[in-house]
């Protein structure tokens, strides 16, 4: 999987960089951030592979630890670092001792997925008088080793889906690189991969589907689901692609089952909750049996087997962790009315209390970060039930489950969206955006000058223009590559604000098209490598309208 897609960001802009020049950036640590199923993993095991195969740019790191934290969060066994480090290697505690001495600033810790430690105030203040030799659990020796009290000179890469938390935590100045997807050459190199390429041929020809293959996760399940036959084209969002493969899963794999289809996905939602309120992606067969899942049955669980020195222990997942977030909103829809209104009450209120929180945090770790990094990790849930309540993109869905939706969870999600527009234009105006396509919403002023759009990012703005009637006022942060797919439709906004790292000849012609509409009052564009007024004959001769 190439991964020259991540992005370093400087100052003011973004940088495309591969993962060959990860390290050649100055600083001990580097974040890579990505959401669900955006490859953050692959990248992780990659940069292992890559090193064990004396790859050039790895040559400077002897040795590399990789350190899963889903699977070290499964003991609550106190160990020091040499022990912990001895879960995820066949190294011996005595040679892994010797190696820690001798070439610490040539080693190379991987702590993939820092999301789920179970971080608080205690385990932080517990990190700080950390010694190698001392134990303590598991989530306490990771924060030391994050934080330079631990092996302080030796290098970190950290994996994560948020980002402010683990910048406080990160020893020295990081290094923020993030995913952005799937370039459209990298998306027909993976169906190839997989010999899918008719397939390939068939999303191609659906927008929707082909700009949602950006995420590496969404093109897995396309190509899973086109083993059972061709991918409707029907499904209009990212809610409806998962949507249409847990139907497909359903039909195929459930039929001998001794529970109702009703009574199963009930039963995988409760458990998908669970998780996500307590930071739990892996489970036990005792807490699964307590939800009623029979795991030998259950096709939407994988199963892990970990082998460890004296024994080994069989733990479950769901097959994606974003699937974890669908589950946990389908839970919350298959409630009764009452008890759904009330789920989603609190949901949204602990995930705005998390947005405010994250303004008053200051420089130090404290408890409210703790909650706004929980908040983060609960989005995706809302984005889920967003598109769960469009019942018109998933008609099928609940008429197999011979379930009626109430409109109120509907009601609850708008109301709140348009209320958190006003409040925060700018810091969560994506995430809303992402939220308003679900739902096959629209808002009249749109602030995403401080957000590097992603390709699903001008997929979903691309709906939201064109189901707008009138926008006032749009403000972007784009690449030509986002003009160039957002256009005609940039036209129908009254005053459009162009952000733009550089302009060239294309960019011109882009620009004076996006001015031909009807609509557009004002233009104004701003360079940020460059100072001063954009002027460009082409786009001044636009009928009278007012270019900046």
């Amino acid at each position: 999987m190439r991964v020259d897609y991540a992005k370093k960001k400087t100052s003011e802009s973004f940088k495309n960089i591969c993962l060959s020049e990860l390290f050649q950036f100055y600083g001990l640590s580097t974040i890579i951030r990505g959401d669900s199923g955006s490859g953050k993993s692959i990248i992780a095991q990659k940069i292992m592979l890559d090193w064990a195969s004396d790859t050039i740019s790895l040559r400077r790191f002897k040795l590399v630890f990789y350190l899963k934290c889903e699977e070290l969060m499964c003991t609550s066994k106190e160990m020091n670092i040499i022990q912990l480090l001895s879960y995820s290697c066949s190294l011996t505690s005595d040679e892994i001792s010797q190696m820690l001495q001798q070439s610490p600033q040539k080693i190379l810790f991987i702590i993939d997925g820092f999301d789920e430690l179970r971080l608080t105030q205690d385990i932080y203040d517990m990190s700080a008088h950390t010694n190698p030799l001392q134990k303590a659990p598991p989530e306490v020796i990771l924060c030391a080793l994050s934080r330079g009290n631990i092996m302080p000179e030796s290098f970190l890469l950290v994996t994560t889906k948020t980002k402010d938390t683990v910048n406080k935590l990160l020893k020295g100045q990081p290094c923020f690189t993030e995913i952005m997807g799937f370039y459209e050459k990298e998306v027909e190199k993976y169906f190839q991969k997989f010999i899918f390429i008719k397939a390939y041929y068939s999303v191609i020809a659906n927008e929707t589907l082909f700009s949602a293959c950006s995420i590496p996760i969404i093109c897995r399940i396309i190509i899973e689901r086109v083993k059972f036959g061709a991918v409707t084209n029907k499904v209009k969002t990212t809610t409806s692609i998962y949507a249409d493969f847990v139907s497909t899963l359903r039909e195929h794999h459930c039929q001998g089952l001794s529970q109702p289809a009703l009574t199963l996905l009930r039963s995988l939602g409760q458990l998908a909750e669970r998780g996500m309120l307590e930071q739990q992606v892996l489970f036990d067969e005792k807490g699964l049996h307590e939800m009623v899942l029979d795991p030998a049955y259950s096709p939407f669980l994988s199963k892990l087997l970990f082998k460890r020195r004296i024994w080994q222990e069989t733990m479950f997942s769901f097959m994606h962790h974003s699937f974890q977030e669908l589950f946990t909103a389908l839970y919350y829809v298959l409630l009764d009315e009452e008890q759904s209104q009330e789920k989603v009450k609190e949901l949204l209120h602990t995930v705005e209390r998390g947005w405010a929180l994250s303004f008053w945090s200051d420089r130090d770790f404290s408890m409210a970060d703790v909650e706004a990094r929980h908040a983060k990790l609960l989005q995706p849930v809302i984005l889920f039930l967003c598109g769960l309540c469009k019942k018109k993109c998933i008609p099928s869905f609940f008429e197999k489950l011979n379930v009626a939706l109430s409109i109120s969870v509907e009601t609850q999600l708008k109301e709140w969206i348009i209320q958190c527009s006003q409040r925060y234009q700018n810091e969560h105006m994506l995430f809303i955006l992402h939220c308003l396509y679900e739902l096959h919403d629209n808002l009249i002023l749109i602030d995403l000058s401080y957000t590097p759009l992603k390709m699903t990012d001008c997929w979903v703005l691309k709906y939201c223009l064109q189901c707008c009637e009138h926008i006032r006022d749009l403000k972007l942060h784009v690449t030509s590559d986002n003009l160039k797919m957002l256009l005609p439709d940039l036209s129908r906004c009254k005053q459009l604000w162009l952000i733009m790292d550089r302009i060239s000849d294309d960019v011109v012609c882009l620009i004076t098209a996006s001015g031909g509409g009807k609509s557009l009052h004002k233009l104004i564009i701003k360079l940020l490598e460059n100072s001063g007024t954009v002027f460009c004959p082409e786009i001044v001769s636009i009928k009278n309208k007012d270019i900046t």
